[in-house]
């Protein structure tokens, strides 16, 4: 994992949470499934602060991406190009942490 920019890492989930379209239409799954996840990603991102972020950590963010990716009914098509942009600027990859499209 020392090759992921984790600042950078975090910087590019939360903007994906930030830029998809929110295609649900339940306000509680809204604040349960997109709110709630990316207030946890903040939490992680801080807690990681200057040192290398663990894969365990890496996965975690991933999952609570995916439960946003969920919530807001994002597209197949539309959420592999937003994790094929998180491995681009970060330096991730998805199949070192055994993780596949959420």
């Amino acid at each position: 994992m020392t090759d992921i920019d984790a600042a950078a890492f975090f910087a590019a989930v939360l903007k994906t949470i930030a830029s998809t379209r929110n295609h649900g239409t339940d306000p509680g799954e809204h604040a349960k499934g997109v709110v709630e996840p990316a207030t946890r990603i903040r939490a992680v991102e801080e807690e990681v602060g200057e040192r290398r972020l663990t894969s365990d950590e890496a996965e975690e963010v991933l999952e609570l991406l995916g439960t946003t990716f969920r919530a807001k009914r994002t597209p197949d098509e539309e959420r592999e190009y937003y994790l094929r942009y998180i491995e681009q600027v970060s330096g991730i990859s998805r199949a070192s942490l055994g993780v596949s499209a959420p």
